[in-house]
């Protein structure tokens, strides 16, 4: 399984790209982290990847464990079944228990009258308690919080069974102890041979992920493997400010702060 991205090239006006020739290649089980200061067009390149947005130029596909290719860009293609979305912000007016939305997440697999089996009940029973939020699963979902709705619909992501999620910003709007959660759901999803393609403000979060990294910079993306790509150079040409790395030896782990 794996999804191929070649030569995307997206702008709103003719001939001024947001972004240009980005290639990548997401494989079974691998994490793919984006990261780019505000406007330069992580989201836009991850809803051109879906097939909600057409680039000018370039090609997305997906194939499967079979070897069947499925075109993001063609009507009636078959690619979305296999990619969840989690969007960078959700609709809050749905007035139905939280645990009926994250049960949406099952519609692909049902007929069209059909009622979610208590196997999927289960299911999404066993991902709220993954995400944290079990003990809300009676609660209308627009009386959540916005880090609780984030968390449903994660939830509801996971709950489709996609090949690949594809995450905008995953962990906004959520608190500290839940941004570790998430992460840490991220690796599961990973563990499990589900692929993740996410946007994240946050290096920090990458470098924990790690596998591979894309840095928006000067309308490329630099792509590479995450502890090649995130460097105190690239991070401080692209956010303009002085980034520095050190290693904590307590966490076992890069960290990244501003050096002002």
């Amino acid at each position: 399984m794996k999804l191929e991205v070649k030569n995307l090239s997206f702008g709103y006006q003719k001939g001024q790209h947001l972004w240009e020739n980005v290639s990548f290649t997401v494989k079974k089980g691998e994490i793919f982290s984006i990261l780019g200061a505000n406007g330069a067009g992580k989201s836009t390149l991850l809803r051109s990847i879906i097939g909600f947005l057409h680039p000018e130029t370039g090609s997305v596909f997906f194939e499967d464990d079979e070897g069947n290719r499925y075109d993001a860009f063609e009507a009636g293609s078959d690619f979305t079944s296999h990619i969840g979305y989690v969007p960078q912000m959700q609709d809050n007016a749905y007035s139905f228990a939280l645990k009926d939305y994250v049960l949406l997440g099952c519609a692909p697999h049902l007929g069209l009258f059909q009622s979610p089996s208590k196997e999927y009940e289960d299911r999404a029973d066993t991902v709220m308690a993954e995400m944290g939020i079990y003990d809300r699963r009676d609660q209308p979902f627009n009386t959540l919080s916005g880090g609780q709705q984030r968390q449903a619909v994660i939830a509801r992501a996971i709950l489709q069974q996609p090949d690949m999620i594809v995450m905008d910003e995953p962990t906004n709007h959520l608190d500290y102890g839940n941004q570790y959660r998430g992460i840490q759901m991220i690796e599961k999803l990973a563990d499990r041979g589900i692929a993740v393609i996410l946007t994240t403000h946050m290096p920090d979060h990458a470098l924990y992920l790690g596998d591979h990294t894309g840095l928006l910079i000067h309308h490329q993306l630099l792509c590479g493997k995450t502890k090649e790509v995130i460097n105190e150079m690239h991070l401080s040409d692209m956010y303009k400010i002085p980034v520095k790395m050190v290693y904590v030896k307590e966490a076992k782990r890069v960290i990244c702060f501003p050096a002002i």
